[in-house]
């Protein structure tokens, strides 16, 4: 009855939003699974088969981790039931993926759960009117495809492949970083910079500077496919071209004007990871050497700031209409940045350590507060309306 009434008077049930489930989930997997992974490659604690190598951590931060973030913002509002069963079936991928990373069990039930993210996703965007918007649905798609890939590459052993997939996926998950991490940015800034009383910004959500890195970073993923050094190369100069029009998108926001927002300075942080990743990236592939550790500026820097801002400014609004409600809890960027720094540069295993506990600790602070913030809204707000 209570749900009911809950629902008569327009609120939003708990599973409405599929980020009120997907997001604080996630959450806790990176915290405990990914710094898991590291500690079983150097050998400290027992790991299961599919998180003891580099190409296994890699798959659970990109197919694991970072999808399940992927389908906590993007799938659409309502779809409780084809959410949570796509939810049961990325917990059977993960648990296959961890015993048995090459078998027939973890490539069928990763290639359902990438089929079923993307069929629910991309239909919405495919409709949207501007190319633009219709790319998030071609970016989810070339991710499921690359998640297929690399589980058949696995199969067949062909590691030097299975990097390239892997490489491809990163600079993907970028675009999409790049896309939405903009949207959301765009007029979150311009409505602070409102409120401020400064003059309004002249440049906002920029289609065209963001359509332009957008073909670049495309461009730069054919590259990094092609089994050519020359095209390696290519693929490093689009990126080290991405990163100026990057900057160039963020100055014209005049980030400085936000830095009594909590949420903003999170964000921006982790957008500006991006384009330390894309240069970094871009100048390994540019003279040769192995884009290993410059990767990690995308994976632990923006993913990893940009999914924990995103979650919690998502969920704090929804729960308290305020994303700044608990200002604290954005502290755990600087700790995903130490993480992105000590990964970048690591030359020990200690750095490696400090780098998986700073995670650890950003991942296990942001899974705490949104099952608090889940519990704030759905768990003691419907007993206290009355029964019909």
């Amino acid at each position: 009855m209570a749900r009911a009434n809950a629902l008569r008077k327009g609120t939003k049930g708990p599973w409405y939003f599929p980020g009120s489930y997907w997001f604080p989930i996630a959450a806790l997997y990176g915290a405990i699974v990914l710094p898991w992974s590291v500690l079983g490659q150097l050998g400290w604690v027992p790991a299961p088969a599919g998180w003891q190598g580099g190409l296994g951590h890699a798959h659970e931060m990109l197919f694991g981790f970072a999808l399940a973030v992927v389908a906590g913002y993007a799938l659409p509002p309502g779809k409780g039931r084809g959410a949570a069963l796509l939810l049961l079936v990325w917990l059977a991928a993960r648990g296959a993926f961890a015993l048995a990373p090459a078998s027939s069990a973890a490539w069928a039930l990763g290639g359902l759960f990438v089929a079923g993210l993307a069929w629910l996703i991309a239909p919405t965007y495919l409709r949207a009117s501007k190319w633009s918007n219709r790319s998030v649905a071609f970016i989810v798609l070339g991710l499921a495809l690359s998640a297929v890939t690399f589980h058949a590459l696995d199969r067949a052993r062909r590691l030097q492949d299975m990097h390239a997939i892997t490489l491809a996926a990163v600079l993907l998950l970028s675009m999409l970083m790049f896309f939405m991490g903009g949207r959301i940015l765009a007029p979150a800034v311009a409505g602070h910079v409102r409120a401020r009383g400064a003059p309004p910004l002249r440049h906002v959500v920029q289609p065209r500077l963001e359509g332009t890195v957008l073909w670049l970073l495309a461009a730069s993923i054919a590259g990094v496919l092609l089994a050519w050094p020359l095209a390696h190369r290519g693929a490093g100069a689009l990126l080290l071209c991405c990163v100026p029009l990057g900057l160039l998108r963020m100055g014209r926001w005049r980030c400085w004007l936000c830095r009594d927002q909590a949420d903003l300075l999170a964000l921006l942080a982790g957008y500006g990871w991006l384009f330390a990743g894309w240069l970094l990236t871009g100048l390994a592939l540019l003279t040769g050497a192995p884009p290993t550790y410059a990767l990690h500026a995308i994976t632990v820097g923006a993913l990893g700031t940009l999914t924990f801002s995103v979650s919690l400014r998502t969920q704090m609004f929804r729960a308290t209409n305020d994303p700044n409600r608990l200002p604290w809890a954005y502290a755990g960027a600087l700790l995903l940045g130490a993480a992105a720094l000590l990964r970048i540069t690591a030359a020990s295993a200690g750095q490696l350590v400090a780098a998986s506990a700073c995670w650890s600790a950003a991942y296990a602070l942001l899974s705490a507060v949104l099952v608090w913030l889940w519990w704030r809204k759905h768990g003691a707000a419907p007993r206290a309306l009355p029964a019909p």
